[in-house]
């Protein structure tokens, strides 16, 4: 069986068809996927062009991630911050 959306489930909930507690039980079972707002982040090459970073473990989909994988991604993520910017921030 597949997520749904956020939104998705603001629409449900605003139509009456899904209580707070139904979310709630939802979300603890990873049945609603969570909601992704970070900022774009991006490198300039040589031509000016902006190119955006990326980090993905291929093959780690629908698994739990280990420590080591979280402590990965968070070491990648302070790298993002300190070579990247946002195209806002390079004007």
């Amino acid at each position: 069986m597949g997520k749904i959306s956020q939104k998705e489930t603001d629409a449900l909930i605003k139509g009456g068809v899904l209580s707070p507690k139904a979310v709630k039980a939802m979300k603890s079972s990873k049945m609603i996927s969570e909601k992704k707002s970070s900022m774009k982040r991006f490198m300039k090459t040589t031509d000016g062009t902006y190119v955006e970073p990326n980090l993905y473990f291929r093959g780690a989909r629908g698994k739990e991630s280990s420590k080591e994988m979280n402590e990965f991604v968070s070491e990648y993520n302070k790298r993002i911050q300190k070579y990247t910017t946002t195209k806002k921030e390079d004007k």
